[in-house]
């Protein structure tokens, strides 16, 4: 789901809970001054839980869960490779935790739970899912991080479970990671896999994410590679953020992305949806200086064409098909540029470029339109 309104952060604790009412009480005078108004107590159960309301309908919760935690419900987030990177000791961790404090942020008095159970009536009276936009996610995001590190301050947990990534932290590390905007390796996690028995430095690792579909409707995948796992992950980071920017959109199937100055490019495919329902963008890398990496695939920079006066022996001979290429190649310039992002065409091979035509005396540039009917 794209947007989830229920949010949560856990706190692993190695000992009982210290004075809940009190960071109960600190943390709603942090948010009255996160919102600039007071946040009301509509529930409170004293030392055990409490239910904070306030402007922009923002819902929050704080629950001393009094136990330890079932192991059983971070199985998956441990065998996680990132986790092991992260927090060599997590299964330690989780092993000897003894009590847990759960901070859950929504917007409005329903959950997500409830329009998942009754979204086609609430669209038919025309009543829009709470907190259902991007720019309410990206609240939430923010103020649960800010709520969750300042509450380990308080309490000092052994682990943070960042439940909307399935990502486990160090508590000692979560100020680093609490202090990244969206999207970042707190929102977005990568799944590390790659083949059996590699030793030595030339590992090839590939990536699943969990988290992307919340941003932007997709998860990514990206082959087995020997590009360093964090510097693919930043480039699937600069992706959903030309996606969530003003104006952005998603790479079309079969093109290229990359930075300006070309430090990098990769090719995006589109996949449909894996068994869990979510459609895929597949990484495929073309070109990446820092390391050395060129594919046979990678058409370099020196072979940019103008799409908007191609030479004509680059292009289809069939009309139509020369129509619906411009038109094509003219939608996604609209596109990118409109996101602040540039747009080329290259051409393959290796022979020399033809010259693009010169215009002719009393015309403008122009590219194929549409037909007319």
């Amino acid at each position: 789901m794209k947007f989830p309104n229920d949010l949560q952060a856990a706190l692993l604790l190695d000992h009982p809970a210290r004075d809940f009412d009190g960071l109960v009480d600190a943390l709603a005078k942090l948010l009255a001054t996160i919102a600039g108004a007071p946040f009301n107590r509509p529930e409170f159960k004293p030392g055990a839980y409490a239910r904070l309301f306030g402007p922009g309908e923002l819902m929050v919760t704080i629950e001393r869960v009094g136990r330890p935690p079932n192991p059983a419900v971070f199985d998956k987030a441990l065998g996680s490779f990132v986790t092991g990177i992260l927090c060599p000791d997590a299964r330690q961790r989780v092993a000897r935790a003894q009590d847990m404090v759960l901070i859950n942020l929504s917007h409005g008095v329903f959950g997500d739970s409830i329009h998942q159970q009754f979204g086609a009536l609430f669209e038919q009276i025309g009543m829009p899912r709470e907190g259902g936009n991007l720019p309410q996610f990206l609240q939430r995001l923010k103020v649960l991080a800010i709520l969750a590190h300042f509450a380990t301050d308080q309490l000092g947990p052994s682990l943070v479970h960042w439940v909307q990534s399935n990502l486990l932290l160090p508590g000692e590390k979560f100020e680093g990671f609490a202090s990244l905007d969206a999207p970042s390796l707190l929102h977005v996690h990568p799944w590390l896999y790659g083949p059996a028995g590699q030793t030595g430095d030339e590992v090839a690792l590939g990536i699943r994410t969990f988290g992307a579909r919340h941003f932007i409707g997709y998860e990514f995948q990206l082959d087995p590679t020997t590009l360093p796992w964090a510097d693919n992950l930043e480039v699937i980071l600069g992706l959903i953020r030309l996606a969530i920017s003003d104006k952005g959109y998603i790479v079309p199937h079969g093109d290229s992305f990359g930075p300006d100055d070309g430090r990098f490019s990769y090719r995006i495919l589109h996949e449909p949806a894996d068994e869990g329902g979510v459609p895929v963008l597949k990484l495929v890398p073309l070109m990446f200086r820092e390391h050395g990496f060129v594919s046979p695939d990678y058409v370099p920079r020196d072979r940019v064409i103008d799409d908007r006066s191609p030479p004509p022996g680059l292009m289809p001979d069939d009309d139509e098909v020369k129509e619906e290429l411009a038109n094509e190649w003219r939608e996604k310039r609209r596109l990118a540029e409109s996101a602040g992002a540039g747009f080329e065409v290259r051409a393959r091979g290796t022979a020399p470029i033809p010259p693009a035509p010169a215009p002719r005396p009393g015309f403008g540039r122009a590219i194929f339109g549409r037909k007319k009917g």
